[in-house]
């Protein structure tokens, strides 16, 4: 077994520093729920693990006079939906937050280390999605911000090089003026990851619909823009953009839900939250 070293940094500059020494064997340690996991199983390919969790600043909520979001990376799950104002701009991010794991997890995990995980059924990432939200990647490099639609390329694997750090999630100033809702289909009552889990942002303005949807393929699927909405027809194109979702989800049969109820699930979800946005009824 390969010797693993634990560093806790002062600063962001010595954590870029330590990553960039370890050539590609290094680890970031965020909210380390995942990462623990793969300790226990002896699952770690790394000789070093960076804690980022106390680096000055990934730890805070900023709001710009603008009206753009800044989520330091090591934000809690916790925080998101203890916060009135994400709750208020943004439930979408904030009732995903709330469904990741139990109140334990939900403590200690971190907004930038589910996403860097990047499960298939992650909770906050559909939200985001539809948000428009940017994850800015630090390294000995330079500062670079990947949009998080585009952030996932299969199951834990991200356009994250091995020695990038992520920072902070941006959410634009635009995207206040969308209407979001979540949701997610579970086996049990309590907590589980999710079989199907999705978010939908309504434009007002626009007239338009989109979704973006987790855990039907190795990683979120984003509907085309549904366009042309008119709220009187909630019914409508609460079917428009199920069928939209049913043409991009790839679900799989495995030991939690058979393909066939994912995509009927990932079709319900739709229709559900459209109502929910265009109808004011969950």
């Amino acid at each position: 077994m390969t010797e693993l070293r634990y560093e806790r940094p002062p600063s962001l500059e010595a954590a870029v520093a330590l990553m960039n020494d370890a050539a590609g064997r290094a680890v970031v340690l965020a909210g380390g729920t995942d990462l623990q996991i793969k300790l226990r199983d002896n699952d770690l390919a790394a000789s070093l693990i960076v804690d980022i969790k106390a680096l000055p600043g990934l730890q805070e909520i900023h709001w710009a006079p603008s009206g753009e979001l800044t989520l330091g990376a090591a934000v809690t799950m916790r925080q998101l939906y203890e916060d009135a104002r994400i709750v208020t701009c943004y439930p979408a991010l904030a009732d995903g937050a709330e469904v990741v794991g139990s109140l334990q997890v939900r403590t200690r995990a971190t907004l930038g280390g589910n996403l860097c995980n990047a499960s298939p059924c992650m909770d906050t990432a559909p939200g985001l999605i539809v948000l428009g939200a940017k994850l800015r990647l630090v390294s000995a490099k330079g500062t670079r911000d990947v949009l998080a639609e585009g952030f996932f390329k299969h199951v834990k694997k991200t356009l994250r090089e091995p020695q990038e750090i992520c920072t902070a999630i941006v959410i634009p100033a635009a995207a206040q003026k969308l209407k979001t809702a979540f949701g997610k289909i579970k086996r049990v009552r309590g907590h589980d990851l999710a079989l199907v889990n999705a978010a939908v942002a309504y434009d007002p303005e626009a007239g338009t619909l989109r979704a973006a949807i987790g855990s039907a393929a190795p990683t979120p699927v984003v509907t085309p823009v549904l366009s042309g909405v008119n709220p009187k027809n909630t019914v409508e194109f609460g079917q428009k953009l199920a069928a939209l979702a049913l043409d991009v989800v790839k679900p799989i049969d495995d030991v939690r839900a058979s393909a066939e109820y994912r995509r009927d699930m990932a079709g319900l979800l739709c229709r559900r939250l459209v109502s929910e946005l265009l109808g004011g009824q969950k």
